[in-house]
């Protein structure tokens, strides 16, 4: 609407307003003048209430309009934006400016990202792009198993223990699944002076491999208990050992209904003596196959094999066989003595493990170094043994002897 609009509008509503106040004034003079035969006082008096009341809104009117009138006048003359502000609005922050790159010309199409069937586990180690594997679901064998996870901790006079077991992802994630086939035990001597450890791994060609790994596993601690309370630390001897628990295995497996093949395993098994006066213990460790044992000096961010048979990762095609096993080979195991210093560590560790910390081209030593430098958590323990990365499918375990318990 225009001013000039405005103000016609405003000088009609005043031509209203005198023409009803003289119509009213008339007619309360004529009402007054007239003479009534009942209540004239009374007449009279609302008459001229009313003059009163129609005069005075007569006045208010014009003053509100000519404010009214004003204000637009004022509000006419200043400049209006070009655009309109919302009313409301909720600010996070200065926007950053929006730039638009120019796509190069010869820019490969992205690949797409593999979509993951359950969530991404953050709390283990992951290195390089991880083992496309690890993201499908765990899914259960056909048989009553062992669980898929074993963890423990421990402290055995001046040993500080942490050991888990977890399956490996090619055995959990295709149909028909597999139990997982590593096994562990740990114990110690009735003293406390010795603490006691094996790892089995049971071979994936084995139909009850599982339970050859158990059974190998459960029988090395106990015989081991035993050898340490008869001929003592120095008189282990590894060729006894493994033989009887060879004729164990063999016979669970005839138990089972099933040959000795069906329950082949490898086994590792270590006994450290209680640290000297200078802080310095010694372990023996006796093997059989490919599991292995590795040393950690707590200055060198670094684990080094200190027993095992390696594979030959130099070949073209490196080769899962294994030399020698049980129950077939008991004759094969060997043994020797390790020794570490104050706040060093052991650690027994099925190929699952081994084989990562051999590969020279990853980092996956590098940093099982850093973080087992000293005693963690079991629960930090089993989310490391569960680490994601490419082409480490198999089930791993580990179980560390730390020296002095530094945590």
């Amino acid at each position: 609407m225009s001013r000039g609009d405005s103000r016609r509008d405003d000088l009609m509503d005043g031509r209203v307003r005198a023409v009803l106040l003289v119509a009213v004034v008339i007619g309360a003079f004529i009402e007054v003048g007239t003479e009534h035969r009942r209540y004239g006082l009374l007449v009279d008096v609302f008459a001229l209430a009313a003059v009163g009341v129609v005069g005075a809104a007569a006045v208010l009117g014009s003053e509100s309009a000519a404010t009214l009138a004003r204000q637009r006048d004022r509000l006419a003359q200043e400049p209006q934006p070009r655009t309109t502000v919302p009313i409301c609005r909720y600010v996070t922050g200065p926007a950053a400016p929006q730039h638009q790159p120019q796509p190069p010309q010869h820019q490969p199409p992205r690949a797409r990202p593999f979509l993951r069937e359950r969530p991404t586990d953050l709390s283990v180690p992951r290195f390089g792009d991880g083992a496309r594997a690890q993201g499908y679901p765990w899914l259960l064998p056909e048989r009553t198993a062992q669980n898929g996870i074993a963890a423990d901790e421990a402290t055995v006079g001046a040993f500080a223990i942490r050991a888990a077991s977890v399956i490996g992802p090619g055995h959990r994630c295709d149909l028909p699944a597999e139990p997982r086939q590593d096994s562990y035990r740990i114990g110690r001597s009735r003293d406390s002076r010795y603490a006691i450890v094996a790892v089995a791994d049971g071979l994936s060609s084995a139909a009850w491999s599982d339970a050859g790994a158990t059974t190998a596993s459960s029988q090395a601690v106990t015989l081991l208990r035993e050898q340490i309370e008869t001929v003592g630390f120095g008189g282990l001897d590894a060729k006894e050992l493994y033989g009887r628990i060879a004729e164990s295995v063999a016979a669970q497996a005839a138990g089972r209904g099933v040959g000795p093949a069906h329950m082949a395993t490898v086994l590792i098994t270590a006994v450290l003596a209680e640290p000297d006066a200078d802080g310095v213990a010694e372990a023996w460790v006796a093997w059989l196959g490919d599991s292995s044992a590795w040393t950690l000096d707590p200055r060198v961010p670094l684990w080094r094999i200190a027993a095992g048979d390696a594979k030959d990762r130099t070949a073209a095609v490196v080769s899962n066989e294994v030399a020698g096993r049980l129950p077939d080979t008991p004759q094969l195991a060997r043994d020797h003595y390790v020794t570490l210093a104050p706040g060093a560590a052991l650690a027994l560790v099925t190929d699952g493990i081994g084989d990562a910390w051999a590969d020279q081209a990853g980092n996956v030593n590098e940093y099982f170094a850093n973080a087992w430098r000293s005693p963690v958590p079991a629960t930090r323990f089993t989310a490391d043994v569960g680490f994601d990365a490419p082409q480490c499918l198999d089930d791993r375990t580990a179980v560390v002897v730390w020296n002095g318990d530094r945590a």
